[in-house]
């Protein structure tokens, strides 16, 4: 038989896949188990002569022939065993080409022809390739590279398509449109026939994608084998084919099963190949075996026992299982389907290459070629029970990894049709398409949890578990898809790292944050329900304040919030049973019946409407909440902590970025916004350290008095001191030295407030 196919090297050919392969004393077992069979199997090949020659006659009268049954009708092995070694008969022989396309049908087919095409071609096929890595919009070039090398083929050829389903599941619809323009030159090709192999409940699909009328002509429906002389020739032809016998009294019991089983004719290989296995020198396959491995309903769990109890021997097999079925499962409309994976993942990684090589052995996997592995059959998926399991459990997980991949694909070929013609509406940005951050978040965990890997601690300026992931996903993430998956909070912060952002983007850049739930560090609240701060520390040092002659401060360690307190953290206070209204926070302090108007209350804007007794009691809150005393507590700044911290201490900066005005760098009156912002939308205008928004958005309360700025006791309505300047007020208000007085019962929408841990003022 003259058939052109390149046989994978290694382990590939050596396993039960080969249908016809050696069984463990050296003998050959005709029985393939899950796998299919392949053309060199094609003399341990019975029970579908009637299927074969249907689909001869079909080739005769078309290039074309789209083979559709259920999952186990034994589909790939009726045309690799049975119709390509009827056409490898005929004069000149056959060029026998499988392929599964999956999500790059035209890549796959290239490299298909580079191992088995015309050595004429694959100068061609290379520099279309190439061109394809650097652009997925080249699939035309691959096209027109592919359909010439078909051209070449000097004898008859078969393509095989198997497993068409994985287009529709796979490939991004754009890739399979394109893959279906492809299919129209190809079928001109006189020596050419095209064969598709695909599962029943795809139908659908592949009408849309052939139409009526080519579907109409070349479809060919195969049912389960339900026919006993079938059955009978399948259970004990290849048997016979090697001179072994099959006891009448199995034959009496398998026939049944069989029958009842619907041909599902992985079931039974599989049996017969375990049956093989421990076949009797004289009397062949017998009754007692088939007894002894639970009969064909138990067929997989038994050789699956034989594989736990190995797995279970060796922790290193059983961690490898998580990331390998992770690699081989996925899931559409709900039901598990096979994936391939690439073997290349093996060399980093001895306890996964064990585990296949394992798998492999037993006839769990097989080869789909040089480079890729996948599940021998689809009925694993439901009869191995560690695999169904797992595939239960992860179910929606791996549902949504397959919606990324596709999503990522087709935002990759909108970004690239983009650069180089117009679409409705002008030309798309580079980001159209790409996930917001309420999408990515979710396929970030589902993608990190088939990772199968501890999630890594948050980053310093980030707690949320989805950027978490991200960092523990990205560096082995698949380069369209990393783009695709960037999250777009820290795209966001990218854009406020620039001073060319404008006052009106930042704004929307800070709503945008509120929207999805700012993921940062210090605006929000902790899992407790308490206020999240984010701590600086502050040295010691000696400060001037303005306006009081040569009087010097002494500034001690202390502790500083990032940001002034978020809305989303004085509600805390104010809804919590022992907040706002206990009266144990408001010791020689006013207390009124309602707290401030909750104006522009984004979670992630500064509290305003604040009064000093206010924040006062909020410090007082918190500290007892936090079960703090003694030597350290939550208290406001007084004003000189707060301008040394402002002024990067000993650098004395006139503003806390440096000495010149910047308009880009805070929220005064100059930014035209009119109102507060989401805190931190200016980190260049930081002072040293990382303390944000000292200057604009809001004035902050300090703890002294103003005109005695020694005072620091609590009671009393003298004017209390404020410091940062807000969005209503000038450059000059802005300075780290600019001091300014306002009544401690009293509210305003420009005020505001920033916590300390440091030594307290008061007494406990």
């Amino acid at each position: 038989m003259n058939v052109a196919r390149e046989t994978p090297g290694g382990a590939a050919g050596t396993g039960p896949a080969a249908g016809g392969a050696p069984a463990t004393d050296g003998v050959v077992n005709p029985y393939p188990g899950l796998a299919a069979f392949r053309p060199d199997g094609h003399r341990f090949f019975f029970g579908r002569e009637r299927e074969t020659e249907r689909v001869l006659e079909r080739l005769t009268a078309s290039r074309l022939v789209s083979i559709v049954g259920r999952s186990g009708t034994g589909k790939s092995s009726l045309v690799a065993a049975g119709v390509v070694a009827r056409l490898a008969e005929r004069p000149g022989g056959l060029a026998y080409l499988p392929c599964e396309p999956q999500s790059s049908p035209f890549r796959q087919l290239a490299e298909l022809l580079l191992r088995s095409g015309p050595v004429a071609a694959r100068v061609a096929l290379r520099a279309a390739l190439l061109e394809n890595e650097r652009s997925v919009a080249s699939e035309e070039h691959l096209a027109q590279a592919i359909t010439v090398a078909l051209r070449q083929i000097p004898q008859p050829a078969l393509l095989l398509l198997d497993q068409f389903e994985e287009l529709f599941i796979c490939t991004p619809p754009a890739t399979a449109r394109g893959f279906r323009a492809l299919l129209d030159p190809l079928l001109a090709i006189d020596t050419l026939h095209i064969v598709l192999t695909l599962r029943s409940e795809f139908t659908a699909r592949l009408l849309e994608w052939l139409g009526e009328d080519l579907l109409r002509a070349s479809l060919l429906v195969l049912g389960p084998i339900t026919s006993e002389a079938a059955l009978r020739a399948i259970i004990t032809g290849p048997a016979a084919a090697l001179g072994v016998p099959v006891q009448p009294e199995l034959l009496a019991a398998l026939l049944p099963a069989a029958i009842a089983a619907r041909g599902a004719l992985p079931l039974i290989s599989l049996t017969l190949e375990r049956l093989y296995e421990q076949r009797h020198p004289e009397q062949g396959l017998t009754l007692e075996a088939y007894q002894r491995i639970g009969g064909l309903a138990s067929a997989i769990e038994s050789v699956a026992a034989d594989i736990e109890r190995l797995i279970e021997e060796d922790g290193e097999l059983d961690a490898a299982c998580p990331r390998l079925f992770a690699e081989l499962a996925t899931v559409i409309d709900q039901l598990p389907t096979r994936r391939i994976f690439d073997v290349a993942a093996l060399r980093g990684d001895p306890p996964l290459a064990r585990l296949v090589d394992l798998l492999r052995r037993q006839g769990f996997l097989v080869d789909g070629d040089d480079r890729h592995i996948e599940l021998a059959h689809e009925t694993l998926l439901s009869h191995w029970p560690r695999l169904r399991q797992w595939c239960a459990r992860h179910r929606d997980s791996l549902a949504l990894r397959r919606q990324v991949k596709q999503a990522a694909r087709e935002w990759r070929r909108l970004a690239e049709q983009s650069d180089r013609e117009p679409v409705a509406g002008g030309y798309l940005e580079g980001s159209a398409g790409r996930w917001r951050w309420e999408q990515q978040r979710p396929a970030l965990l589902a993608l990190h949890e088939l990772a199968h890997h501890p999630l890594p601690p948050a980053g310093g300026d980030f707690g949320d578990a989805g950027i978490a992931a991200w960092h523990g996903l990205a560096a082995g993430m698949e380069k369209y898809v990393h783009s695709f998956l960037c999250p777009e909070p820290l795209a966001l912060l990218d854009e406020l790292a620039v001073d060319g952002t404008a006052h009106e983007r930042r704004e929307e850049i800070g709503l945008r944050l509120n929207q999805m739930g700012d993921p940062r560090r210090g605006v929000g609240l902790a899992a407790d329900g308490l206020p999240d701060i984010t701590w600086v520390d502050i040295a010691a040092g000696e400060v001037e304040i303005e306006g009081l002659g040569q009087h010097r401060f002494a500034v001690e360690r202390l502790r500083v919030a990032r940001y002034p307190v978020t809305w989303q953290q004085y509600g805390a206070f104010v809804t919590a049973v022992d907040g706002y209204r206990d009266r144990r926070w408001w010791r020689r302090l006013v207390q009124r019946k309602q707290p401030g108007e909750a104006r522009w209350a984004g979670n992630n804007y500064p509290a305003i409407n604040v009064c000093w007794a206010d924040a006062i009691a909020f410090c007082r809150w918190l500290s007892a909440r936090w079960c703090l005393g003694g030597t350290q507590v939550v208290r406001l700044p007084t004003d000189w902590e707060w301008q040394w911290i402002a002024q990067g201490g000993a650098s004395q900066r006139r503003y806390p970025w440096g000495d010149d005005w910047q308009s880009a760098r805070a929220n005064s009156h100059e930014s035209g916004i009119g109102r507060t912002i989401a805190v931190g939308m200016y980190p260049l205008g930081a002072a040293a350290g990382g303390v944000e928004d000292l200057a604009g958005n809001v004035w902050e309360w300090c703890l002294n008095e103003y005109d005695v700025p020694g005072n620091t006791r609590v009671g009393g309505d003298r004017p209390r001191a404020l410091r940062g300047g807000s969005w209503l007020d000038f450059p000059g208000d802005l300075r780290c030295g600019r001091r300014e007085a306002f009544p401690p019962d009293e509210r305003d929408g420009d005020i505001g407030f920033r916590v300390v841990l440091a030594q307290p003022f008061e007494p406990a």
